[in-house]
């Protein structure tokens, strides 16, 4: 059996997704290289995908995979099977030159297994929540932009993913396999233009249970971004909205959206030191999976070191859990610990 009918009947047998979302995700998204099959008696029995895609992080795009996808045939549950390939899988993120391994649990029971590979829950989303009798006032004029299947319909989504901090990105492939699996979802994706016809603001939105869930809104400003909210809520119309927003600040109900792992701790350190050449700390950590993060790793004068032996003070004697919950902190954090910690963002995952 070829890998990619292995996973597929895989993803079947585990999965409640529709034909059209089943048939779309492998055509357009599966590829082969980024599954991972655990097979016994030359039967599949358990996979899962390491996608691969790109975050800003201080100043740096580095290269982040994304789990998805994790699945075992009900036989062989209970056995260690997922516990194998994800071991394998951070292993593979590490070795094909990833920082970083994120995934988004689909049950909140999965927050804590994953917490046993060192995952930390550090994505975040603001919920926002109205009632459907909500009107999204808005002072500027403007029009619906329906081109979304264009190269400027892109550049405006990249550009306004770009500006926010530390925040996954999606490359043009990758916006329209959004496209597509918002429409397999019975979902829509709106956009408004200015008097130019140029993009300032679009939403990508489905029905869950009765409301329209907005995944992601991206916009100029807060007035166009209201204008959008505006189209989805007539898209919809007597459907409550709730919006998973960009977080901002610890002021508004947060909820928790995926997790992350390091899996390069000199990668990452190395980019914070030089983005803060005068910080100066020193560290051991310990990685139980990726053996290359145990180490005492030294940062100043806009450089990371690791060396074997290290006579003076450490500043943390920490696992890459703890490293990865410092590194991707909110503003406590940074203030607490004096530590740069930026909070991270992901969204529209196909998830």
């Amino acid at each position: 059996m070829k890998k990619k009918d292995a996973v597929l009947k895989l993803w079947r047998e585990c999965f409640d997704d529709s034909d059209q979302y089943v048939d779309m995700f492998f055509s357009e998204v599966y590829r082969d290289d980024d599954a991972l099959l655990l097979e016994q008696d030359n039967r599949p029995i358990s996979s899962m995908l390491l996608q691969r895609y790109a975050m800003n992080f201080h100043g740096v795009t580095v290269s982040v995979s994304y789990v998805c996808g994790a699945a075992t045939t009900r036989k062989s549950r209970d056995q260690g099977c997922m516990s194998t390939l994800m071991r394998e899988a951070l292993r593979c993120s590490y070795d094909r030159g990833d920082m970083l391994c994120t995934l988004i649990p689909a049950n909140d029971w999965l927050y804590h297994y994953y917490g046993h590979f060192c995952f930390s829950p550090v994505f975040y989303v603001d919920i926002e929540r109205y009632t459907s009798a909500h009107t999204f006032r808005h002072e500027g004029v403007y029009t619906l932009y329906e081109a979304l299947d264009t190269p400027e319909a892109y550049s405006f989504f990249r550009e306004m993913m770009e500006r926010r901090k530390c925040t996954v990105q999606h490359t043009e492939e990758q916006y329209h396999q959004i496209l597509m699996d918002n429409s397999a979802d019975a979902g829509i994706v709106t956009a408004i233009a200015d008097c130019d016809s140029h993009p300032v603001a679009m939403a990508f939105a489905v029905p869950v249970d009765g409301e329209a869930v907005v995944k992601d809104v991206l916009s100029i400003d807060e007035d166009a971004r209201s204008a959008v909210l505006e189209e989805v809520h007539k898209e919809f119309a007597d459907m409550p909205v709730t919006v998973y927003g960009y977080y901002k600040s610890a002021d508004g109900e947060l909820r928790q959206r995926g997790m992350a792992r390091i899996v390069n701790a000199s990668q990452c350190l190395s980019i914070i030191a030089q983005a803060y050449p005068k910080m100066k700390l020193a560290l051991r950590l310990t990685d139980p999976v990726i053996t290359e993060n145990n180490g005492i790793f030294l940062l100043s004068e806009g450089e990371c070191r690791k060396v074997d032996n290290h006579e003076g003070k450490l500043d943390y004697d920490i696992d890459i859990e703890v490293l990865t919950s410092i590194v991707f902190g909110n503003d406590v954090t940074r203030h607490i610990l004096d530590f740069p910690a930026v909070r991270p963002f992901i969204s529209l995952m196909l998830d």
